[in-house]
């Protein structure tokens, strides 16, 4: 985001979120927000002032940017959503932009995965909600592919609140860089396997909010319910993606000694992309904030991985997860 001395914003700058200047300039299309500005040599001002209205041409907007040296871009709070909406469908050229530094990349692919994730999970029998997931899987596979610090970017923007869309996406992001690293170079079959990674627990969207969200200890019943999500999820997603995403899906919560759900699957019954995917999938549980437990640090996740989750991975993948971690790389 452009810089703005901050300390000479008024309350009033709590209502709006800073937009990338770069970002304006890669859009295409009409506008669904208000955009504001910061007039040139304005260092004192109490609010942004409004450049253009909802509904304007961004081509418009571009030439007054340039004419009138514009830097410095707010949208309101409540248009987040719009903003991450429009810009969907430009974050490909915005990986391949060198003027817009990785931190601000990050961001923009977080955001918008989240907002794309909120969505489905609102309506997952939606064929444009499942469209943008893909699109932006796809996203996050070039991202993760063109800058070798992308994964710990994204990782870094990680909340500490659970909420199950932004689970599924730490749970792609810790995935894909966990495949990274077992397999350098791998591509063949990534967006699929990411693709189920976002879309694991899809099925805890035909789920009641008071089992998913109870803060205390669930009855053999409501466990009962929530075991079910695998194949709640194949069944919204079964003809519309690929073998590939089902298995991960299906079996995120197959454990190595086969006493995990929902087939008891043992060893090398369970794919390696599953596992890759269970591993993830326990550790961002653990590392977050949940109705029922607080968030542990990564150090305590992965001890309690390791001593009290005896049998649920295999080792030598859990292995190359504390190497992740860690910022090193598998011996």
């Amino acid at each position: 985001m452009e810089a703005f001395p901050m300390n000479s914003m008024s309350p009033l700058f709590a209502d709006y979120l800073p937009v990338s200047k770069h970002c304006l300039l890669k859009l295409q299309g009409e506008i669904t927000f208000d955009l504001y500005t910061i007039p040139p040599g304005e260092k004192n001002i109490k609010e942004p002032v409004l450049l253009m209205g909802r509904n304007s041409m961004l081509s418009r907007i571009q030439d007054t940017i340039a004419d009138r040296g514009f830097e410095i871009f707010f949208i309101r709070k409540e248009d987040q959503k719009n903003f991450h909406h429009l810009i969907e469908n430009f974050i490909a050229m915005m990986i391949e932009d060198q003027n817009i530094p990785l931190e601000q990349k990050s961001q923009i692919i977080y955001q918008c995965a989240a907002n794309v994730l909120k969505d489905i999970f609102t309506d997952p029998r939606s064929g444009d909600n499942l469209r943008r997931v893909e699109d932006i899987t796809s996203n996050i596979i070039q991202f993760t592919l063109h800058d070798d610090a992308s994964v710990a970017s994204l990782l870094q923007l990680s909340s500490h609140d659970y909420y199950t869309f932004t689970h599924c996406l730490h749970v792609a992001v810790f995935s894909i860089g966990l495949l990274k690293q077992i397999y350098p170079g791998m591509q063949n079959g990534l967006r699929e396997f990411a693709l189920g990674c976002m879309l694991h627990d899809i099925g805890k969207s035909k789920i009641d909010e008071a089992i998913l969200n109870k803060p205390g200890k669930l009855t053999p019943e409501e466990f009962t319910v929530i075991r079910k999500h695998p194949e709640y999820g194949c069944e919204l997603m079964g003809d519309k993606v690929s073998p590939t995403t089902l298995d991960v899906i299906l079996h995120h919560h197959e454990k190595h000694s086969g006493t995990g759900y929902p087939e008891g699957l043992k060893g090398d019954q369970i794919s390696d992309l599953a596992k890759v995917a269970a591993i993830a999938d326990v550790y961002d549980a653990l590392t977050t904030r949940r109705a029922y437990a607080d968030a542990r640090d990564p150090f305590k996740a992965m001890l309690t991985m390791k001593e009290e989750m005896v049998g649920h991975f295999e080792q030598e993948k859990f292995i190359s997860f504390i190497h992740l971690l860690s910022g090193g790389k598998k011996k």
